[in-house]
């Protein structure tokens, strides 16, 4: 796949810097890094070019840390004015009650690492031209920058999975950041070889719709890679 040049994951202060170190390995391919230590002059001149060419950002950061807050907010404040979306991957165990200049925040921690890292990847991909059946970027900033919580779902299935099995393990593992929800937007990523045709994926899609409201409007992608064989990778993003 070619490589996406319009995401980029900033680690701010210690711990965010460590964070990134920690999933970079994992992500290189597909998206910029930076790391700022939080003694940097954070100046406009410096957070433009940090987002000269950027559609989406992620930031990792405690927010328990003020100055690597302070550093969050300046960023994201200039993120929002050029309509870029700004999600924070929250280090902190702690609620943070603190204003927050950005579109979306995530608690991350050891347990939901992998999962987020998986559904960054799928969004991306969801995005790319060579998405088979891809969405808009439009509805992805929709989808997350709501004024409410979200709730999100990774999993991995095969063959031996009926799409009921599909759909209960996806809402069984599902994280919500709020109990408050929207219940406007469904957003349902997919990943898939031909080994599966578009039957197939309809009956997906139904058992995955059939578990949410009424009130919900469902889209989804499609990435065919014929690496996967068997394999079937599915996000869920509800807002």
């Amino acid at each position: 796949m070619e490589e996406v040049k319009n995401t980029k994951l900033i680690g701010i202060g210690n711990e965010g810097i460590k964070k990134l170190e920690e999933v970079e390995s994992k992500i290189v391919e597909k998206i910029d890094t930076e790391k700022i230590n939080i003694n940097k002059d954070v100046d406009k001149d410096y957070v433009r070019a940090l987002l000269d060419g950027v559609d989406i950002l992620l930031l990792t950061y405690n927010s328990e840390d003020k100055q690597a807050l302070q550093i969050v907010n300046a960023i994201g404040y200039m993120a929002d004015e050029r309509r870029v979306l700004s999600v924070g991957l929250d280090l902190s165990e702690k609620e943070n009650k603190n204003e927050i200049k950005i579109n979306r925040e995530i608690k991350i921690n050891n347990d939901n690492t992998d999962s987020l890292l998986n559904i960054i990847d799928m969004i991306i991909d969801s995005i790319s031209d060579e998405c088979t059946i891809s969405i808009d970027l439009t509805d992805i900033k929709e989808g997350l920058a709501s004024d409410k919580g979200i709730k999100y779902s990774y999993g991995e299935f095969d063959k031996n999975n009926s799409v009921e099995e599909i759909a209960n393990k996806l809402e069984e593992n599902s994280i919500k950041t709020s109990d408050e929800l929207t219940g406007k937007k469904l957003m349902i990523l997919v990943e898939m070889s031909s080994v599966y045709d578009i039957a197939y994926l309809n009956e997906v899609l139904n058992a995955i719709q059939d578990k949410c409201d009424d009130s919900y409007e469902a889209i989804f992608s499609l990435y065919l890679k014929e690496d996967l064989g068997e394999k079937i990778k599915v996000s869920l993003i509800y807002n």
